[in-house]
């Protein structure tokens, strides 16, 4: 597949190499952006932290949303995504914690959007089926509930 079609739920990045070793050029439609490689060193964004970047930005495009169609107004939405690599197997992130926080909202409404964004959000999906992921809303895990399933806290 080289091109997006999002309506079809078809997206496409393309990445090149520079002339400076571990340097890459990213492209997503008009879009450009310098990723280096970890094993460089180099300043730009790494691979791993890109994975990231795309699990906070869908957090925070998905909480927003629902908030403001739930009526919730503005709520002041932050997302912090961080991972550690394995130890016995180094090809795959051990851990992957995403620390959501939602001002202006009691537990419940902000459980209710992140439950949301957990069960709509492919990038979320993908890494809570590969690896695991921790979620924690405004530095808590969710509480304890009798009879409660898998709700994000994996």
């Amino acid at each position: 597949m080289t091109n997006s079609d999002p309506e079809r739920g078809e997206v496409a990045v393309t990445a090149a190499a520079t002339t400076a070793p571990g340097r890459f050029i990213v492209s997503a439609r008009a879009n450009h952006l310098v990723s280096d490689s970890r094993l460089t060193g180099g300043e730009a964004i790494h691979a791993g932290e890109l994975l990231l970047a795309a699990l906070a930005s869908c957090a925070l495009a998905n909480i927003e949303n629902r908030a403001a169609e739930s009526g919730f107004g503005v709520v002041g939405v932050t997302a912090t995504a961080s991972h550690t690599r394995g130890v016995e197997d180094p090809t795959r992130y051990a851990r992957t914690l995403l620390e959501i926080g939602i001002g202006a909202l009691d537990d419940s409404r902000g459980w209710a959007l992140v439950d949301n964004f957990v069960a709509t959000c492919p990038i979320y999906n993908t890494v809570r089926r590969g690896s695991g992921i921790e979620i924690t809303l405004n530095g808590r895990r969710r509480p304890a509930s009798p009879g409660a399933g898998d709700q994000g806290t994996r």
